[in-house]
């Protein structure tokens, strides 16, 4: 599907030829999984059952490198580029059968690089906006807008996609000029309150999670590092789909370990600290030849380097 992307000069996209068809991203996906299993020891998940699995997977994905990745293609108009990764990340996750997702659109904290910078945000959101619209009415998302600040600059818009799309059955949640201290108002706890449980929280370009933590809301979720920035013109539809198995990857091999682990017995442990102190675990996994993406999971024994 490389290099065959037509962008429609309208004020639409056509997605049939933008995002991938559905029997490619499923194919993709099960060819990907394949050689995880054939890789790295610690996967004891099929094939059939890691499609399963995908139906149960919740993640939060918080959009970044929008300013420094400097990919574009020239069939898309820029300032689209990452509102059509969020849909492409959705339509990737739909397809496999997942049935609901969190994506960080900003935080307040964006406002404090001034007004210049915001405005840029701001545009962003009113173009995007339209484009999320369009593709969630044609193909049954529902997109929830969640916002505190009644006063916010498109408060109306972001109010009116969700009454658009309120009849969607897969659940799109978009946070909007979010922070922590939403939890500390009642107000702000009865949203928070609204969103699944998160399973994977994803980072892309910078390796640490500041600014946007949910809190009572990943608890028990696994952290998946993406080194790649969420623009559309970036991501190919297979390394969408690598994505997505990424962050399955990153929830099986640490499931369980939250909060609430047990060992079964003295010679697993023994087999961990083996494994973690002694031999110092780290993997490089190459799953694609010319890699164009790369993505760092952890695990209980130590780290993986995963090119794609």
């Amino acid at each position: 599907m490389k290099g065959g992307w037509i962008y429609i000069k309208t004020k639409k996209y056509d997605f049939k030829k933008i995002f991938a068809p559905e029997s490619i991203i499923i194919d993709d996906f099960q060819k990907i999984w394949t050689i995880i299993i054939e890789e790295i020891d610690e996967v004891e998940i099929s094939v059939k059952d890691a499609v399963k699995e995908v139906k149960e997977l919740i993640i939060y994905d918080a959009l970044d490198g929008g300013r420094t990745t400097l990919t574009c293609k020239p069939f898309i108009n820029k300032i689209d580029d990452v509102p059509l990764f969020s849909i492409a990340l959705i339509h990737t996750l739909r397809v496999l059968g997942a049935k609901s997702c969190v994506i960080m659109v900003h935080t307040s904290y964006n406002r404090e690089r001034g007004p210049k910078d915001f405005e840029r945000v701001l545009r962003t959101i009113k173009s995007g906006t339209e484009i999320v619209k369009q593709y969630s009415i044609t193909h049954a998302v529902r997109c929830r807008c969640l916002c505190l600040n009644e006063d916010y600059e498109f408060i109306d818009i972001i109010r009116d996609t969700e009454q658009q799309t309120q009849n969607g059955t897969f659940n799109a949640h978009f946070l909007f000029d979010y922070n922590e201290k939403w939890f500390i108002t009642e107000k702000g706890r009865n949203i928070l309150n609204t969103l699944p449980e998160i399973n994977v929280h994803i980072r892309h370009t910078k390796f640490n999670f500041s600014g946007g933590w949910i809190p009572d809301k990943m608890k028990k979720s696994a952290f998946l590092y993406s080194q790649n920035g969420t623009v559309y013109s970036n991501w190919e539809p297979d390394e969408l789909v690598a994505l997505v198995a990424m962050a399955l990857l990153a929830k099986k091999l640490n499931e369980r370990e939250g909060l609430s682990k047990l060992y079964s017995s003295f010679e697993e442990i023994e087999q961990r600290y083996k494994k973690r102190e002694i031999e110092l675990f780290q993997k490089t996994v190459q799953l694609k030849t010319n890699p164009k993406k790369l993505f760092s999971v952890g695990s209980p024994i130590g780290v993986y380097q995963i090119y794609y």
